[in-house]
């Protein structure tokens, strides 16, 4: 099978979750991710909790189909290593604070001397210049500076954050996306570049059509009623409980023509309320939203969901249960989305791992690799990169590589 990105070779310094997802997307569709780990611990993000044998789930998320080597990169031999397998890579992607792989001797002046078309990727908190370009980066003030939790919550509560790292994630999409385009242009120019993301602009981008209203119009986004999901929506946008204590979402406002009426009926409310006419346009709905909602609360706990969701149905009215988290993947669409893999991890036993949202019908994203031991392909890297058994020897006996695996081969337990 050929894979979409293979070929292309990336020197991967990131961890914890926005520039590991990035090089995954790429690993995932067939490119060489090699991660430049510290010897003896590795990247921070192997070290989050819960673990399974001291394997972490959470950094085996971001980590599949890559390699891992282990480099003490503030000796000369090993920042030497690094610029000769630069030589051949396509990417150096890193998410530390700015500057950080300057003062390693491996930022773009250096990287770019040894190879011009090398593609260095900084993926940051705030951008890799500007007033706050050292602060510490970090989902959560990415969230709060960017106006995101601003607009989330109810009216009467506090600014929400969202119930995952969702800045994150969303910035390691764009990071991916920058290294993805730079790697596009190159094979116009045959040039590399510079890719420059962030939480903050990620965040920022996140909410482009409020962001983009209020800079033309000055209209601002307050945060909602408890319960609707939106400041710009009705009630018919929202969330409910019903008898069973189960919640759903409803989608009443789009794509039907009688939404209040229609909605109503599913309710099973009075002919008067299902024919008021102070309900009728989204505007008369933006005008009671405080007794719409709650007519909607009311009646929605006289039914299960499952019956209620039904009698929308009915109505060709859009909901959604919301499903609890040990629902999810269960879920028969999940499923067939095949969203969960599994596959087995020696050491550890079967490791099951959320799947590749992206689906393409001739290069398909697939694992290839389970996540690697730290230092686990130290030789094999090396020798790719024309170093002699006994070179790399030298190296281990010098500290400069680290010799994890050789000790796991020993008999010691996986470093993970």
């Amino acid at each position: 099978m050929t894979d979409a990105f293979e070929g292309v070779r990336i020197l991967d310094f990131t961890q914890l979750e926005q520039g590991p997802s990035a090089t995954q997307i790429f690993a995932d569709f067939g490119a060489d991710v090699i991660k430049i780990e510290r010897i003896g611990t590795g990247e921070i993000g192997r070290r989050q909790f819960p673990t399974i044998n001291d394997y972490s789930p959470h950094w085996s998320a971001t980590n599949r189909n890559k390699r891992s080597i282990s480099i003490d990169l503030k000796s000369p031999e090993g920042r030497a290593l690094v610029l000769k397998l630069a030589k051949s890579a396509d990417i150096v992607a890193s998410n530390f604070r700015p500057g950080v792989m300057e003062k390693l001797g491996l930022g773009w002046d250096e990287l770019s001397a040894e190879n011009p078309r090398i593609i260095v990727g900084y993926a940051s908190g705030y951008g890799q210049t500007g007033p706050y370009a050292q602060r510490r980066g970090q989902d959560l003030a990415a969230q709060a500076i960017s106006g995101l939790m601003s607009l989330t919550g109810a009216q009467d509560g506090p600014p929400t954050p969202s119930g995952t790292f969702m800045v994150d994630y969303l910035a390691s999409m764009q990071f991916a996306q920058g290294m993805m385009i730079a790697l596009a242009a190159r094979d116009r120019t045959g040039r590399g570049q510079v890719v420059d993301s962030s939480l903050l602009n990620a965040a920022v981008a996140s909410h482009l059509q409020e962001g983009t209203t209020y800079l033309t119009h000055g209209q601002e986004y307050p945060r909602p009623t408890a319960g609707i999901a939106h400041a710009h929506n009705t009630a018919l946008y929202g969330t409910y409980e019903c008898k069973d204590g189960k919640w759903y979402v409803l989608v009443g406002e789009f794509y039907i023509p009688r939404p209040w009426q229609q909605c109503a009926t599913a309710l099973g409310l009075s002919t008067e309320l299902i024919d008021d006419t102070r309900f009728a346009s989204n505007e008369g709905l933006l005008a009671h939203t405080e007794e719409t909602t709650q007519l909607i609360r009311e009646a929605s706990l006289m039914f299960d969901r499952d019956e209620l969701l039904e009698r929308y149905a009915q109505q060709d009215v859009l909901v959604a249960p919301v499903n609890d988290y040990s629902d999810v993947f269960q879920d028969p669409q999940v499923l067939h989305n095949e969203m969960v893999l599994e596959a087995e991890v020696p050491g550890v036993g079967p490791v099951k791992f959320v799947g590749m949202p992206v689906k393409l019908s001739e290069t398909p994203g697939r694992l290839r690799m389970v996540p690697p031991s730290l230092g686990q392909h130290n030789d094999a890297v090396l020798e790719s990169a024309g170093l002699s058994v006994e070179q790399i020897a030298g190296l281990k006996a010098a500290g400069v590589i680290g010799v994890e695996h050789d000790e796991h081969e020993a008999g010691a337990p996986a470093r993970w």
